[in-house]
């Protein structure tokens, strides 16, 4: 059970969120950022996975949230599932003003715990409040992907961070 207030409050927030829509299967209009394609591969619903295993994941869900740091990190949900998603050797980023979009994310996924320190450091990177900040005392379970291709829908994406 999470015991800490960001992550009790994101967890509130991606149930409150709903299914996200389907691609129909062609993301050629949507914008591509990393290294891996989507190729024949058809994504799944982020809340259809099993999130106790690791293995690799094509799935489709909502973006909740993005570092706005750097874009080096995004909160991704489907109904009430979410999962953090970073990027395979830091080696790029999504665009800061992609909340709200829907995604396809291509990568590996395991359940994992998120130490004190890095998930006080997620939450201000976030914008989160001082408070918020303090109150997460305790490691942090979640489901993480590490990504190698990510889709997002729609227009008027800023360009991504460029430096490290």
């Amino acid at each position: 059970m999470f015991r800490n207030a960001f992550f009790a409050a994101l967890l509130a927030a991606a149930a409150a969120t709903g299914g996200c829509h389907s691609t129909g299967g062609d993301v050629a209009s949507w914008s591509h950022y990393g290294p891996a394609e989507l190729d024949a591969d058809t994504p799944v619903p982020l809340g259809a996975i099993d999130q106790t295993q690791a293995g690799p994941v094509v799935v489709r869900g909502t973006i909740e949230e993005v570092c706005k740091t750097k874009g080096c990190w995004m909160v991704i949900v489907d109904g009430d599932r979410s999962a953090r998603v970073k990027f395979k050797d830091y080696s790029f980023f999504v665009p800061r003003n992609a909340a709200g979009r829907q995604v396809v994310v291509r990568g590996w996924g395991e359940p994992t715990l998120i130490d004190v320190e890095w998930a006080r450091h997620m939450a201000e990177d976030a914008g989160r409040s001082r408070a918020e900040i303090e109150a997460i005392t305790e490691p942090v379970p979640v489901y993480e992907i590490t990504a190698t291709g990510v889709y997002i829908s729609g227009k008027g994406l800023d360009e991504p961070h460029t430096g490290g």
